[in-house]
């Protein structure tokens, strides 16, 4: 992140707050003028600012959020302004999320190495190209194995928490490793470790899809 929410690009007062209120009065004129006015400019801002990021998916974010938090928007007040507030969080936490994410992934392969030592060279090289296959993950399959194998919770559990059958969990997990071990075989240092996640054939659908 390279600045704080000071800017002299955004003033005190501005035609976006009226657009704002107009909008939330159900004015569909409104509503396509303030995002015509305000996101091309925060996208910018956002582009210059916070190194990374998505700064379109983050301008459109920022702009849904204002309008679900309407309530706390002080009528007087400069909706830029406010709406840059609140997508410098959404910024900031979006970062955190990232880093926490990025920590949980390699204490896994960390684990991974130490459980099975082999030619330290070979084995991260491997480790360093199963750790892209894993980040190319969409992250609901991301989510899986880190409340499976770094979190340490059974399919059961994963199941409760996020109201799937236990079987469609352990049988998504399984999909995931072997597409996984299928890709890392292909590597020709040989393949990396991952868990060999066997699911009966008692168990049924509702598996994850790439």
């Amino acid at each position: 992140m390279k600045a704080t929410l000071d800017d002299a690009s955004y003033g005190e007062h501005d035609e976006c707050s009226g657009l704002f209120v107009r909008a939330l009065n159900g004015d569909p004129d409104a509503a396509t003028q303030l995002y015509e006015q305000c996101v091309p400019d925060l996208r910018r801002w956002l582009a210059g600012r916070v190194l990374g990021c998505d700064a379109e998916e983050l301008a459109h974010a920022a702009l849904v959020t204002a309008f679900q938090r309407a309530a706390r928007f002080q009528r007087g007040n400069s909706f830029r302004a406010w709406l840059k507030t609140i997508a410098w969080h959404l910024a900031l936490n979006h970062q955190r999320d990232e880093v926490r994410r990025r920590v949980r992934e390699n204490a896994w392969f960390e684990h991974e190495r130490v459980q099975r030592p082999g030619d330290a060279p070979a084995d991260r090289a491997r480790l360093r190209v199963l750790a892209q296959r894993v980040d190319a993950l969409p992250e609901p399959q991301r989510d899986l194995l880190r409340l499976r194998y770094l979190e340490g919770k059974s399919a059961e559990s994963i199941a409760i928490e996020q109201g799937r059958k236990r079987s469609a969990v352990a049988v998504a997990l399984h999909r995931i490793c072997q597409r996984l071990r299928e890709e890392m075989e292909q590597f020709p240092a040989g393949r990396a470790s991952l868990p060999n996640d066997n699911v009966s054939s008692g168990d049924d659908g509702g598996a994850m899809t790439a």
